[in-house]
C-alpha cells in the first residue's frame, strides 16, 4: 500500500516514472532527454515497449538489442532528477546503468561528434552530498568502463577518449560560460581554469550523481557513462552529433556485460538484496 514515505501512483506504478516492477530490464541506459530515449528505442530496440509519464517527460522503453533484454529510461537534466529516477528504475527491475549523454569537451584535440567514456567525476554538483560526503569518490565500475572502451574501439575508432568528467549543477556559470552581462563570476572562472589545468576530459551534469548513488544508495550497482561531444570548450566549436554512436557503444557494452559470469546476479536481480523492493514493487 502506498504511503507518504513510499509513494506510488495508479496500479502500483512508481510515482514519477510510471513504471512498475518488471517493466525495466536489468541492463538499463539512462538519458536526459525523452527524445534521446525515443531515438534509441526506435533505432536499436527490437519491438520496444513504451512506458512513461507524459506530463513530466519521463519516458522509458524496454526491448531487445541483438537478443539481449535492455531498457532506456529518461532522467531529465541534472542531479536532482537522477536522485528521483534511479530508485524508481531499480524498483522497476534495473540493476546495471550506463548513462548516454552529451558533454562539453575540455580536450583541445577532440572534435564535435567524438565520444568520451567517463571513468570518474569531480563532484561540483552538490546533490550527491545527500548520499555521501565530498571525500567519497565518484567512480565508475571498472568492468563497465572496460566494456565501453572495447565497444568504442569498434563503433567509433579513433573518435573516442577516456577520462574524468567534471559534473556541475549549472550548465552556464558552473561550466565557465558567461552570464547575460558577458561575465563569469571570478570564483567560477578560476574553477574553470583549474579544471582545465587538471586535465579533466569534459563537463556534464549527471555522471557524479549516477556513480555516487549507485555505489551508496544503490548498494553497489555497476554503472558508467559515455558522452557524445556536443561542444569543445577549448576551441569553442559546437554541434549536436554523436548521439547514435554513444548509444550503440553503450548497447554493445551491455552485450559484453551480459556474458560475464560475475554479472549474473545483477541480471537475475538477486544482487543487491533490497528489503523494500519486493512484492508489488519488484
Amino acid at each position: 500500500m502506498a504511503a507518504a514515505d513510499k509513494p506510488l501512483g495508479d496500479d502500483s506504478r512508481n510515482y514519477h516514472t510510471h513504471t512498475r516492477a518488471g517493466d525495466l530490464a536489468p541492463l538499463c541506459l539512462i538519458v536526459g532527454a525523452p527524445g534521446r530515449a525515443e531515438m534509441i528505442a526506435s533505432r536499436f530496440f527490437d519491438k520496444p515497449r513504451r512506458y512513461g509519464n507524459e506530463y513530466r517527460g519521463l519516458l522509458s522503453y524496454t526491448g531487445n538489442y541483438k537478443g539481449v533484454p535492455v531498457s532506456v529510461t529518461t532522467s531529465g537534466m541534472g542531479g536532482p532528477s537522477i536522485g528521483i529516477v534511479l530508485p524508481e528504475a531499480v524498483r522497476s527491475g534495473a540493476r546495471v546503468f550506463i548513462r548516454v549523454g552529451s558533454c562539453g569537451s575540455l580536450l583541445r584535440h577532440s572534435k564535435v561528434g567524438d565520444l568520451i567514456v567517463v571513468s570518474a567525476a569531480i563532484r561540483h554538483e552538490g546533490v550527491a552530498e545527500n548520499w555521501a560526503p565530498l571525500g567519497y569518490p565518484a567512480v565508475a565500475d571498472w568492468r563497465v568502463v572496460s566494456a565501453l572502451h572495447d565497444a568504442a574501439k569498434e563503433v567509433a575508432p579513433g573518435r573516442f577518449h577516456v577520462g574524468v568528467e567534471c559534473t556541475t549543477s549549472d550548465f552556464y556559470g558552473g561550466q565557465g560560460r558567461p552570464n547575460l552581462f558577458g561575465e563569469v563570476p571570478p570564483q567560477l572562472a578560476a574553477r574553470h581554469e583549474e579544471v582545465i589545468r587538471l586535465g579533466v576530459a569534459c563537463y556534464s551534469m549527471e555522471a557524479a550523481n549516477l556513480f555516487v548513488w549507485c555505489a551508496t544508495e544503490g548498494g553497489g550497482l555497476p554503472c558508467a557513462a559515455v558522452n557524445a561531444v556536443f561542444a569543445n570548450r577549448r576551441t569553442n566549436d559546437w554541434g549536436t552529433e554523436g548521439e547514435e554512436a554513444a548509444a550503440q557503444t553503450a548497447l554493445e557494452a551491455f552485450r559484453t556485460l551480459a556474458a560475464r559470469a560475475d554479472f549474473s546476479d545483477y541480471l537475475e536481480r538477486k544482487r543487491p538484496a533490497y528489503p523494500f523492493v519486493g512484492g508489488a514493487m519488484e
